[in-house]
């Protein structure tokens, strides 16, 4: 997906993706990633999420990857936080993208930028990851990068809680875009030992105005755990 794309939904506030509380999979399994001391969440995409103070409330620091600066600023202002900005990179040959910016505040910090930008330094304390937007937003000839470039800048020893959507195709265009479980295998199960905690169909449910008229509308979550 070119930037512009995820500029122009931010500044037109076409963000359905957002929920406007904390998603209900990562309260429900947040446990089951064993956290026993504070260590650091980082969220890949992350948008304006709760998910983020969610973390910040459990103990652990939290830093979140977004490329709308419009986004960021809308999260520190709509949570009351107070965050600084640092520049900690101004050049990024691969996109358009001219900047990457540190915002920094006590509970969460955010990295303003592309994801593709960043560098293994930047997250070097991390311990889990949470990918409940970044992988579904991202069309199929891109998800293989995404995974490859996370290999790249993670540390050896992570936990990832990813929730995905699986859907036909045929009947709705994407973002988000549909990753079926054998894509999830296929993607992480080289590096991963991979557990299916949960699927369920929300067409089925009728509790999404998104998944009405479809056949099928899963929702996954996997545990993934790094071998």
């Amino acid at each position: 997906m070119h930037h512009s794309f995820w500029h122009q939904r931010w500044q037109e506030q076409r963000i359905g993706f957002h929920l406007d509380k904390v998603n209900p999979y990562l309260s429900k399994y947040w446990h089951r990633l064993e956290v026993l001391e504070q260590g650091c969440v980082f969220v890949p995409l992350c948008g304006k999420s709760h998910d983020l103070l969610f973390f910040h409330q459990q103990g652990q620091k939290v830093l979140g990857n977004e490329l709308s600066s419009l986004a960021v600023q809308d999260f520190y202002t709509e949570q009351r936080l107070n965050a600084s900005k640092t520049i900690i990179s101004s050049k990024n040959n691969s996109s358009n993208e001219t900047e990457l910016i540190r915002w920094s505040s006590p509970q969460v910090d955010i990295l303003c930028g592309d994801f593709f930008a960043l560098e293994k330094d930047y997250l070097s304390d991390i311990t889990i990851v949470y990918d409940r937007a970044a992988l579904v937003a991202l069309p199929s000839d891109m998800r293989q990068f995404y995974v490859k470039k996370l290999l790249q800048i993670l540390p050896e020893k992570i936990k990832i809680l990813l929730l995905t959507l699986d859907y036909d195709e045929n009947e709705k265009q994407g973002p988000p875009f549909s990753v079926t479980e054998e894509e999830v295998y296929q993607l992480y199960g080289k590096n991963f030992s991979i557990e299916l905690l949960e699927v369920t169909d929300i067409a089925a449910e009728q509790r999404s105005p998104r998944s009405q008229n479809m056949s099928y509308f899963n929702e996954r979550v996997f545990l993934l755990e790094r071998v």
